[in-house]
């Protein structure tokens, strides 16, 4: 029976937030404005319950605070990441801010152990010498190669600027999940910060691993929405499929747009203008085909959610 109930215990602590003491608490008084309080932090000035005089115990808790070893230990919220990630970005955008490290200070925090960890391994940040290729590249190849040897030598943004666009689609698509709906702009992006977080993590596996591991990214992302906006397998999975569909038109969209704008415009006699145009209709293009996944995926959310909330007979 014991096992039984330390396996109800993990499953409980799987898809709720950590459960916090009770504990009747002594009254302290702070040392830094004489307030009387209980608790481990002073309501007055914040200062901490155990700040008073300086020993070795404190000075080993604020080295490890700089590296997000406190409560909130950055070590434990990537195994939550890793364990419960739909679970963990539904406790904070639900208001439970105390269950994670800081998501943007973790975002770089694992960008720079990615570039410090891939050196050390001996796989180079970057491929290709821009400068030393450029002879060979010219125009907009050149640019290209830039842009993403830039890509790679900051994986941090590189994450970032590849995951922010899921947010569009992931804003439409899952506006009536049975868990979360409605979710604003702000928490949307705040999904994603996780998940570029998770995405470099998982990077680094898929460069370590020759890219055996790569299935790891939408394998991820089912698991972080299925368990972030509670739709079945199948509801999860079309969904996530039109996101994706989505995200690839965008990005090609704005690969497109570089190139526009770095080809020379030698058919017109206004390359300005012909420039202007060429982004034009590439946009609109792009337009047009993302709301039509959009709006049929929209629509079908909308009636799904509207029938769920009849009362059953």
């Amino acid at each position: 029976m014991a096992i039984i109930d330390k396996l109800k215990q993990l499953v409980l602590s799987y898809s709720q937030p950590p459960r916090y003491s009770d504990e009747e608490l002594e009254e302290l008084q702070c040392p830094n404005c004489g307030h009387a309080f209980k608790g481990n932090y002073c309501p007055i000035c914040s200062q901490g319950a155990g700040d008073g005089h300086i020993t070795w115990k404190w000075v080993g808790k604020s080295i490890l605070d700089v590296w997000g070893m406190d409560t909130r230990s950055l070590p434990n919220t990537l195994l939550q990441l890793l364990w419960r990630p739909g679970h963990l970005i539904s406790d904070y955008i639900s208001g439970h801010r105390q269950v994670c490290y800081k998501p943007v200070n973790m975002l770089f925090i694992v960008a720079l152990a990615y570039v410090v960890i891939m050196q050390i391994i001996g796989h180079e940040v970057g491929i290709v010498d821009v400068e030393l290729a450029g002879e060979d590249l010219e125009g907009y190849n050149k640019m290209i190669f830039a842009s993403y040897e830039w890509l790679v030598a900051h994986p941090g943004w590189a994450m970032m600027i590849l995951t922010m666009i899921m947010i569009l689609p992931t804003l439409i698509v899952f506006r009536f999940a049975p868990r979360h709906s409605r979710l604003t702009l702000p928490e949307n992006i705040f999904i994603q910060i996780f998940m570029s977080t998770l995405m470099l993590i998982i990077a680094f596996t898929i460069s370590v691993s020759n890219g055996i591991t790569i299935f790891l990214i939408p394998l991820y992302y089912y698991i972080c929405y299925r368990q972030l906006f509670g739709y079945t397998f199948w509801g999860t999975t079309w969904r996530l499929a039109v996101c994706f569909l989505v995200w690839l038109i965008l990005t090609f969209y704005v690969i497109i747009a570089v190139l526009v704008l770095a080809v020379p415009q030698y058919e017109s006699n206004n390359p300005f203008l012909a420039t202007f145009f060429g982004i034009v209709e590439t946009t609109l293009a792009t337009a047009l085909l993302i709301a039509i996944p959009l709006s049929v995926a929209y629509l079908i959310s909308r009636k799904t959610a509207k029938r769920r909330q009849q009362p059953k007979l």
